[in-house]
């Protein structure tokens, strides 16, 4: 029973200093942790007061708090007030490098004959071949343009420039708060990919306007490996934001 009780009470220090933690998080980061909003306005209102925070926990069988909180996220479980006025429960990433101002970044490349160069890699969250643009982090001292200009090297080896802003890209706004800034850039050069050891990039391919237009309406695009033709999945939203914003700038050849 001596052993329980102390258990308990080891259990109970743990969660009332993690909802402390919680708590200087969003008052010491309030635009990354973003707005508390306003339930009467029709928003998602964020719920501070313990009371209901302890109605809500009660009702949703689950803590409110920092679930995890690694190097790289942030896994918050909000207790909310729905725009009708119910207490509700709502978890949310929030990634780490926003809290410095980091955002990422992803670069739609373009050769000299106007097509556009894709990853093609293996992606374990969705267990399966994957097109995608070269995007990644910003390291510590980097500008975005200097990240951009890297990730695109490391991933195709290809050198860019003239960098072309299109705008801000969320690929889930129901779950993270990052929001990643995408350029267009002109290849200019080639080097050898440094791909890192968590990236499972089997090549590089380009594609015309046209083809990706068709590939995004089926879903996929066919290419050779091994001698055998394959079709890889298409479907990354940093791409599609891409090329929408890229075509309405009149910025892509059309052949």
């Amino acid at each position: 029973m001596k052993l329980f009780l102390l258990f308990s009470l080891a259990l109970t220090s743990a969660y009332a200093q993690n909802l402390e933690t919680y708590f200087e998080y969003m008052k010491n980061n309030p635009e990354t942790m973003g707005r508390l909003g306003d339930a009467d306005s029709g928003e998602i209102q964020i719920v501070l007061d313990k009371q209901e925070i302890a109605e809500v926990e009660k009702k949703s069988g689950r803590k409110v708090g920092i679930e995890v909180d690694d190097r790289y996220w942030i896994w918050v479980n909000d207790a909310v007030k729905f725009p009708n006025g119910r207490l509700g429960f709502f978890p949310r990433i929030v990634f780490r490098a926003t809290l410095e101002g980091h955002h990422g970044v992803a670069v739609l490349p373009i050769l000299p004959s106007g097509k556009i160069v894709l990853n093609r890699m293996f992606r374990h969250a969705t267990r399966s071949w994957e097109y995608e643009i070269p995007r990644g982090g910003i390291e510590a001292g980097e500008t975005v343009l200097q990240g951009a200009a890297r990730e695109v090297q490391e991933e195709t080896g290809m050198i860019i420039d003239h960098l072309v802003f299109l705008g801000y890209m969320n690929g889930d706004t129901g779950i993270t708060n990052l929001s990643v800034p995408v350029y267009l850039g002109q290849v200019i050069g080639q080097q050898d990919a440094q791909h890192t050891d968590t990236e499972a990039i089997a090549g590089v391919d380009a594609f015309t306007f046209e083809e990706l237009k068709q590939g995004l309406i089926k879903g996929y695009l066919t290419t050779d490996r091994g001698g055998k033709s394959c079709q890889v999945r298409l479907r990354d939203p940093f791409l599609t934001f891409a090329l929408l914003q890229a075509d309405y700038r009149g910025l892509l050849r059309k052949n």
